[in-house]
């Protein structure tokens, strides 16, 4: 069984998400362990929509552009309405996580959806009860997952840019 780590970031704007995928690319980190979580939806003013075109599936809505382009540089797209938490868009790896945790009837450890697929990436429930308040406050997570070679030096390539970084053994 291969080992997996985390190292979680939280970003307080899109724009500092873009930012932090572009200095881990820069790094030589392997995008593909990269996953983004968010709410992917803000207020009423704005219709939001998914729809495929062109053999992908794009986002309509605010942060848009931010989303999309998510979707086309990371592995995996998501959008999901969770009772009683609200809007979760997500981007990468977590996204299996995800949907696997649709596939089961009971989620383990009274987890909602999120907690399972953070719980399953080695995160303990305090930090998902933070992880959680934090994309309700608008916030993203900023999520590396793999070895543990790529997820410390991802730790630290992140941790030069913002104060946020949780390193989490599964």
């Amino acid at each position: 069984m291969i080992e997996k780590h985390a190292c979680v970031a939280v970003s307080p704007t899109c724009q500092t998400v873009g930012q932090l995928i572009d200095e881990l690319q820069k790094a030589d980190i392997d995008l593909r362990l990269v996953s983004i979580v968010g709410q992917g939806y803000q207020g009423k003013e704005h219709p939001v929509g998914f729809y495929s075109a062109k053999n992908r599936i794009l986002y309509h809505g605010h942060q848009d552009v931010f989303w999309n382009d998510l979707w086309e540089r990371l592995t995996g797209a998501a959008f999901f309405w969770i009772p009683e938490f609200g809007p979760l868009a997500a981007a990468g790896p977590i996204v299996d996580l995800l949907v696997r945790g649709l596939e089961e009837v009971e989620i383990a450890g009274g987890f909602d959806l999120l907690g399972k697929a953070l719980f399953n990436l080695g995160a303990s429930r305090d930090c998902i009860t933070d992880y959680q308040e934090t994309i309700s406050a608008k916030q993203f997570l900023l999520i590396v997952s793999g070895k543990r070679n790529a997820t410390e030096r991802a730790c630290t390539v992140l941790h030069d840019w913002t104060q946020q970084v949780t390193f989490h053994r599964a």
